[in-house]
């Protein structure tokens, strides 16, 4: 085995000593916690940016200006862009107020608050941190410091150590491998470009996580590679592991993640120890500001005999295909199609009859796409804004890929009407309906609320 591993052993330790020549920008949506939202939201004050709608990477740097100002310094440099962090302190606060009707179905809290502080170590250091009780508001599983992190570039590479989430690729309604509809867990990053004989150069990003799960530790890392083909394709690569225990540490994060478990798994270990998932992704730029997009997810890869395995694991698979369309001036829509099946033992994410803490999911949300195990979900976002208005429709329709199996199905669709009111506030009138069932009578809930957002 030793020494049908060298090649392999030899790859990957020729990660260490690549060079960074930039970040890849496909489909990179940033993270809903993520700082820069913030620091756009100051810069450039719209309906939709005072909103944090969900933006790709792209989009936010499109939307950001160009001047010397230290935040938009700050922002492009976290982007990739500039070349230093302005030295400055940066603190920004975000209130929001809540008003439901007598008898609302979705009176949850009156308010909320979200304060972010970004302090530049040095020109390529820089350390930020959020506190907010936004989804803690709807959800008691949640912190209230979704984000913390420092962030470290040295050369071409970029380093980060914190505690928040993460989110790659994948569609609007979430990351089928990465997601960031999940707790904050602490975290070590690193991103640069692997340039590699007769394949070229391809963008590369790795990190890994411990947390505690039902009282034990447990280990989550991913990685990913990523390459443009001409200037209309983009193909990422991408694997993730959930591990119970990690023997020979440093090992698991040199060698591929399926090569490392094949090896590892034993009759003194047994299985489920190790719950590995793989992702393709295939992308296509119509033009500068549409995409058409293909997520292709493989849960419990030990079943294949092609590659050596004899588990009799089933194989679970789940896929993601959208579009992001731009189908007039400050319009945006996106339409996802996302599906996920399962067996009877198990679906993906799912810990297929081995001990829960292996299942993908952490305090119970999956750290994949939010839609979960045994889905077929419909998803549907629009958006335009003209002048002071900013009119949103999101949509959802759920049902079970296999009728044998649990699991809610129905719809759920929010409208809202924004207007800003000055540079630093906005008022928002919602309308939420759900209609959800899983055994027994459905779960029918609809109604109207106010929310006012102002940013200092």
């Amino acid at each position: 085995m030793a020494t049908k591993s060298a090649p392999f052993l030899r790859l990957w330790v020729a990660i260490g000593t690549s060079a960074l020549v930039g970040l890849g920008g496909a489909q990179h949506w940033i993270a809903r916690d993520d700082p820069l939202y913030d620091y756009l939201a100051h810069l450039a004050p719209t309906p939709t940016t005072l909103s944090r709608h969900l933006l790709s990477r792209e989009e936010l740097q499109r939307l950001l200006p160009t001047n010397e100002q230290p935040l938009a310094e700050l922002a492009r440099w976290k982007l990739g862009v500039s070349p230093n962090v302005p030295s400055s302190s940066v603190v920004l606060v975000q209130l929001r107020q809540f008003g439901y009707p007598e008898g609302s179905d979705w009176r949850t809290a009156t308010g909320d608050y979200r304060v972010v502080g970004a302090w530049s170590l040095t020109p390529q250091a820089l350390l930020e941190v959020v506190w907010s009780d936004a989804r803690r508001r709807t959800d008691p599983r949640f912190g209230t410091v979704p984000y913390a992190t420092l962030t470290l570039r040295t050369g071409e590479w970029r380093w980060q150590a914190g505690y928040g989430t993460l989110r790659w690729a994948g569609g609007y309604s979430g990351g089928l491998l990465v997601n960031d509809e999940m707790p904050a867990v602490p975290y070590l990053r690193v991103q640069f470009p692997l340039r590699l004989p007769l394949l070229g150069t391809w963008q590369f990003e790795q990190f890994l996580s411990q947390f505690e799960q039902d009282g034990q530790a447990t280990w989550w890392g991913a990685r990913r590679f990523e390459r443009d083909f001409g200037t209309r394709w983009t193909v990422a690569l991408a694997e993730a592991f959930k591990a119970l225990e990690l023997p020979t540490g440093a090992v698991s994060q040199l060698v591929p993640y399926y090569l490392y478990q094949k090896w590892y798994t034993d009759a003194s270990r047994g299985s489920g120890w190790f719950n590995y998932l793989a992702e393709v992704g295939i992308l296509y730029k119509l033009n500068v500001q549409d995409r058409v997009y293909l997520f292709w997810l493989i849960d419990d890869m030990r079943a294949p005999t092609a590659f050596g395995g004899v588990s009799a694991t089933p194989r679970k698979v789940a896929t993601l295909i959208g579009a992001r369309l731009h189908p007039a001036p400050n319009t945006r829509l996106i339409v996802e199609l996302v599906r996920s099946d399962g067996t009877r033992t198990g679906g993906v994410y799912d810990a297929s009859g081995h001990a829960p803490r292996y299942a993908y999911y952490y305090k119970g949300l999956p750290m994949g796409h939010p839609i979960g195990a045994n889905r077929i979900g419909l998803y549907a976002h629009a958006e335009h804004q003209t002048g002071r208005w900013l009119y949103t429709i999101d949509y959802t329709t759920l049902r079970r890929f296999h009728s044998y199996r649990p699991g809610a199905r129905g719809y759920q669709l929010e409208a809202a009407l924004g207007y800003q009111m000055n540079e630093r506030s906005l008022v928002t009138l919602h309308y939420r309906s759900s209609y959800l069932r899983d055994a027994g009578a459905p779960d029918t809930r609809a109604g109207w609320f106010l929310q006012l957002t102002a940013q200092f």
